[in-house]
């Protein structure tokens, strides 16, 4: 990557000599964006006899960049003695002196307007693009002072139990947490926290003495796990129904659960967490079951995990010394038999009361939950750990991190954080039987070929294509790209924490933010680039030796395509503050436009010979030929890196 010394003698080849100014907020090697800000920010700063910093700070990246690129906010110059703000921005304009970075500004009310210069923004884009390569939208210094490390758990599904909607919000938006994670430095620790312990399995466990067969085991693994799991609920339903009438009329529920389904469950989960040796082994044959097929599932999803962990992994000693603390200091209270947590004694009403260790002697989710905390810093030494989990668990991760506070770990409480996103509704009418993962991909694969199927058939959004792209789309709508596109079109099309239902139609659109334009955008690139690099008769084009004519791009369209790039590392920047991932997703539909009118703009002067829109018809050389190579290879690296920090498959790979 190029130095400050070697961007200042590049913009020095610009007619720019002035070194750039010391303000620490700006990073002009990971953000181009900022040599522009930091050079106006000097302009003003020498203009009005102000702090570069307070001129930077004054400086904002537009977010239409039909106004403008840079807009600087007058008012935050704080300049003395004026009277009205907008006189003097127009008079700001008229002192400020011109340069080769920009075009004239003008003042619209209390902003100056500021465009990129057509002339020398390719000039230094380009190049600055291509010495990042894959880095490009990366700032790995944010992880890298101390190499911090992150714990993000995501996914965790239970076992036995289905691979729900929650489940697949989950996995999707914890991948994404932990790239961005990745793209700025950080080390990151992907781990699946399997529900693989407590009372379903135990519940599970009794079901399957009375339910098992070995030979459905064997021709479909999953699919009889869960029939056997659904038909001990089912039986188990009438004395869940009774207990809850007990609580609800304030009874003890101490005889209903002490026989019956009730016992068996209680006593399975006693001897698991005594470690018997038959229990243990029922156990792990059913988890090592579950992995075998949850793995390749999420292979196909483009989701790995460095870390299958799950609630057996906490140590008993580590909850016996949590219970022992909250003991002694009087936090952990007997309550009909089980040890609870009032957190209203604790000046948190709103947290309500929280079981720690159960009447039968069992641990619960919320202890096991607290000591892998503790177990995970003495392991990993984590400077942050992120649970990726459902907004409906708000009040459990609250009542952790209380918890932990009363424990005095006060130290471990604040590394933690709970990214939580909303529900999925509306998936049952579509998906045809219990969902696996893999069979839930099979099924989105299926719905994306019908919905585009049907789209083609009435032409409402296939109008003009031939044959040969209708077959070739719907060999792609069967696959997973396509499926996890469509997926993807759903959950990142909001914020987190709000919901959606599970729409076919909107899976399949290719309007708005949608991940399957940006794939076929995408592979229109490398289409378009192979066919540049073949034209010359070599790989390359004939221009492997040439030096990029830029004066090729300065054409609208392509200095908007430039523009739409600049903004890039900005955009990666303000979504890893966020850990929103819809406005990465909005950036990169913007980009697809901006792509998509740049290459239509190119083949209309290729074959009616009438030139682009904006320029004189161009001659067809070598130079000319590299610097749209250049320019398409830069698109296509922005478009893809921006493509895998949202798991969006590349459909070309």
């Amino acid at each position: 990557m190029a130095s400050l010394t070697d961007l200042e003698g590049r913009l020095a080849g610009l007619g720019l000599d002035s070194p750039f100014p010391d303000v620490p907020a700006a990073n002009a090697l990971t953000k181009p964006i900022d040599i522009y800000r930091l050079h106006l920010a000097s302009l003003i700063a020498s203009t009005l006899e102000c702090d570069v910093a307070a001129a930077y700070e004054a400086i904002l990246t537009a977010t239409d960049l039909t106004l403008a690129d840079l807009a600087v906010v007058v008012p935050k110059l704080k300049p003395k003695d004026v009277k009205d703000i907008k006189e003097f921005a127009v008079e700001l304009v008229q002192k400020l002196p011109t340069s080769p970075l920009y075009a004239v500004p003008y003042s619209d009310g209390v902003q100056l307007r500021f465009f990129f210069s057509q002339k020398t923004l390719p000039l230094l884009m380009l190049p600055y693009i291509r010495e990042r390569g894959t880095t490009y939208g990366e700032d790995h210094a944010q992880g890298l002072r101390g190499k911090k490390k992150v714990i993000v758990e995501f996914s965790s599904p239970n076992i036995p139990g289905e691979f729900n909607g929650t489940h697949l919000r989950s996995t999707i938006i914890g991948s994404f947490v932990a790239k961005m994670h990745e793209c700025m430095g950080w080390d990151v620790v992907r781990m699946n926290y399997l529900g693989d312990w407590g009372k379903d399995l135990a519940l599970f466990a009794v079901g399957w003495e009375k339910y098992g067969s070995e030979e459905a085991l064997e021709a479909d693994p999953l699919d009889h796990i869960m029939d056997v799991f659904h038909k001990i609920k089912t039986d188990f339903q009438p004395e869940m129904d009774a207990s809850k009438q007990a609580k609800n009329e304030n009874k003890s529920t101490a005889e209903i659960e002490s026989e019956g389904i009730f016992a068996q469950r209680d006593s399975f989960f006693k001897k698991l967490e005594d470690k018997d040796k038959d229990t243990l082994a029922f156990w792990k044959r059913f988890r090592d079951i579950a992995l075998a097929k949850l793995e390749p599932a999420y292979a196909r999803l483009g989701v790995t995990f460095d870390e299958y962990s799950g609630e057996s992994q906490p140590l008993q000693e580590t909850m016996a010394e949590i219970e022992a603390t909250l003991t002694a200091s009087g936090v952990l209270q007997e309550s009909d038999g089980s040890q609870i947590i009032n957190f209203e004694n604790h000046g948190n009403k709103g947290l309500g009361t929280v079981i720690v260790r159960a009447r039968t002697g069992s641990s619960t989710y919320f202890l096991r939950d607290l000591a892998a905390a503790v177990d995970r810093e003495k392991t990993h030494a984590f400077d942050k750990m992120i649970y990726v989990v459902a907004s409906k668990q708000n009040s459990h991760f609250q009542q952790i991190f209380k918890t932990l506070e009363l424990l005095g770990r006060e130290d471990l409480a604040v590394k933690l954080q709970h990214v939580n996103f909303g529900d999925i509704t509306g998936m049952a009418p579509h998906l045809k039987k219990t969902m696996s993962l893999g069979q839930m991909l099979n099924e989105c694969a299926e719905i994306m070929q019908a919905e585009e199927a049907k789209l083609e058939d009435d032409g409402s959004e296939k109008q003009g294509e031939g044959e040969d792209d209708t077959a070739a789309s719907n060999d792609e709508a069967g696959s997973d790209p396509a499926a996890v596109g469509g997926l993807l079109s759903l959950d990142l099309f909001g914020k987190r924490s709000h919901g959606y239902a599970f729409d076919k139609k909107r899976m399949a659109a290719e309007e708005g933010d949608s991940c399957r334009t940006i794939q076929r955008e995408y592979a229109n690139l490398v289409s378009v680039i192979a066919e540049l690099k073949g034209s010359g008769g070599d790989e390359t084009g004939g221009s492997e030796d040439a030096s990029p004519d830029h004066a090729v791009l300065q054409r609208d369209e392509s200095i908007d395509l430039l523009r739409m790039m600049a903004q890039y590392p900005d955009v990666t920047a303000a979504t890893f503050k966020s850990l929103e991932p819809h406005g990465l997703l909005s950036y990169l539909s913007r980009l697809v436009e901006a792509s998509a009118a740049e290459l239509d703009d190119d083949n209309a002067g290729d074959e009616d010979g009438a030139g682009p829109s904006s320029a004189a018809p161009e001659e067809d050389t070598a130079e000319s030929r590299k610097a749209k190579l250049v320019l398409y290879e830069s698109a296509k690296q922005v478009l893809g890196h921006g493509m895998n920090l949202l798991g969006i498959p590349l459909c070309d790979e």
